[in-house]
């Protein structure tokens, strides 16, 4: 990557500085998910639903905290208005239950969908979907309509049927995506505005949710989620992809005729050209073909990255200083930073993750390690101190004002303008770090029938060993690392071979699936005060 030495130069040092930021990672992750609110909003905080449905749910999934994921869920369904909306976002204390907000950008109604199926395939609880759980109602807790969480996924999905546009299976822009300085001005853009992010967010809550309750026997709920999922996958590639290059967003104007496209190269009106937000997503859902997955990762390289990591456009949306054209904040917001400033930590996160799905072992071990605020000069120079045991949701050029930074954006890419942490212990980026780490880098997670196996690490760590517990018991993992940095050859425990199945996978070679009743028998058959050893073996 531009600017500064690669991490990959000292694995080892970046190993250990991983370790050590785990642990403040955890800290950040759970004050997000007890208390939502950072250093820099420090007066207060709401959980809004995007977020409390990645950060704590994916410091939950990592440390292998069941039963409060299914707790996390079903307080989330407990918000959902009757219609099957989400506000963007609610006070989680009874005291101040009906401060809430009155609306929501049109992303918000698939993440609780999301973590459902994240929790069905964790846990093979089937018996949550028959749960009742109440609505929202303003007059109290328990004033409110109850009825199975079932009941609730389908009014949710029945909420973004409505929301498609006209004559596809797209779902519509309505107030906004993940990046919130790009809600449109015209408000009649909303039902004719398409955001290829969301996109691959309701292909991705379609697939999982999908996935999810076969298996725990529903085949009945899951074919329709199939269906439209195949066709939402068609759509994406017939409208949102032009000249080989995705856009981040189509405007379709009128129905059957060609949408206009923005934020892509034939985007003439914002000046941006690339966007990566639905680049990355469309490469973690597999909407594109592995040659376009890999066209569009060279783009994200040559456009997109900078010292610091992963950029959100390939130029700053224009400062007008006056009346707002296309986007709001985007072009009215005076600081330069956070989204405006466009290195938001935690779209840099999915890109790592992006890279680990394809295989890129030593590219996500160095983007992982460019999110870690521990030795962060010696890998970015340019960045300025920081503190080191705490997540930053950004990192922020130094420039004096936003038409310094359109006129010498190009001083990031150079390393001749400093870069500031941006907010601290605030997002749910900690809990995706924290997952990263634990999920994808150690590469061990206990499912509801197995245990997946796929870490993903440059092949300079072969030999590294960690302490793990596995089915509550202690066990040190041991990592053979051969050159791929990735692809699971074997997997022992206490020198007995492990056999598995595998998880599909278009680009390399797939996760390993132990099974778990295997696992705890070979775990009973030895019995040691001193632990077990799990050996993994990658290619």
């Amino acid at each position: 990557p531009p600017g500064g030495a690669s991490s990959q130069n000292a694995p080892a040092a970046g190993a250990a500085q991983l370790a050590e930021i785990a642990t403040w990672f955890t800290h950040n992750a759970l004050v997000h998910y007890l208390a939502p609110r950072g250093l820099e909003q420090y007066s207060g905080g709401g959980w809004g639903t995007r977020d409390v449905c990645q950060g704590p749910v994916e410091l939950l999934l990592a440390l292998g905290r069941t039963a409060a994921l299914r707790d996390v869920l079903c307080r989330v369904m407990a918000a959902q208005n009757p219609d099957g909306d989400w506000p963007q976002w609610f006070m989680f204390y009874q005291r101040e239950r009906s401060i809430r907000a009155g609306d929501s950008h049109g992303d918000i109604v698939l993440w609780p969908l999301v973590v459902l199926a994240q929790y069905l395939e964790v846990s093979g609880d089937a018996a949550l979907l028959e749960e009742r759980v109440p609505f929202f109602d303003a007059r109290g807790p328990d004033a409110g309509e109850r009825a199975p969480v079932w009941e609730h996924a389908r009014r949710a999905l029945a909420v973004v049927e409505r929301r498609l546009i006209p004559g596809t299976a797209l779902a519509a822009y309505g107030h906004g995506d993940w990046n919130d300085s790009l809600q449109p001005v015209d408000p009649r853009l909303r039902e004719h505005l398409c955001s290829a992010w969301t996109v691959t967010l309701h292909a991705q809550a379609l697939t999982q949710l999908s996935q999810a309750l076969r298996g725990v026997g529903r085949d009945a709920d899951a074919a329709p989620l199939e269906k439209r999922a195949r066709e939402v996958r068609a759509d994406f590639q017939r409208w949102l992809i032009a000249d080989g290059v995705l856009a981040g967003y189509a405007l379709f104007e009128a129905a059957g005729v060609e949408p206009r496209l923005l934020l892509h190269p034939r985007d003439e009106e914002s000046g941006v050209r690339y966007s990566s937000l639905a680049m990355v997503h469309a490469i973690l859902e597999d909407l594109f073909t592995p040659e376009q997955a890999r066209e569009h990762l060279r783009l994200i390289e040559t456009y997109l990255l900078g010292p610091d990591g992963l950029r959100l456009f390939d130029r700053p949306l224009p400062y007008h200083g006056g009346p707002q054209r296309l986007f709001q904040r985007a072009e009215s917001a005076t600081f330069f930073g956070r989204e405006i400033g466009l290195m938001y930590t935690h779209e840099h996160l999915r890109y790592a993750q992006a890279l680990a799905h394809i295989g890129e072992a030593g590219r996500f071990f160095d983007a992982l390690c460019r999110a870690n605020p521990i030795g962060i000069r010696a890998i970015v120079p340019a960045a300025t101190l920081r503190q080191a045991n705490c997540y930053f949701s950004s990192s922020d050029a130094a420039f004096e004002d936003r038409y310094q930074a359109s006129a010498q954006y190009q001083r990031i890419a150079d390393g001749t303008v400093a870069l500031d942490g941006g907010w601290r212990v605030y997002s749910s980026g900690a809990g995706i770090a924290l997952g990263l780490i634990v999920r994808t880098f150690l590469g061990v997670q206990a499912l509801s029938g197995a245990v997946r196996v796929d870490p993903v690490m440059p092949a300079a760590l072969d030999g590294l060993r960690v302490q793990l517990m596995l089915e509550g018991q202690a066990v040190e993992a041991h990592y053979r690392v051969g050159p791929a940095g990735c692809g699971v050859r074997a997997v022992r425990l206490d020198g007995a071979d492990l056999s598995f199945t595998r998880e599909a996978n278009a680009h390399r070679t797939g996760a390993a699936l132990v099974a778990r009743a295997a696992l705890q028998a070979q775990l009973a058959s030895r019995s040691s005060s001193r632990g077990h050893e799990l050996q993994i073996e990658l290619g």
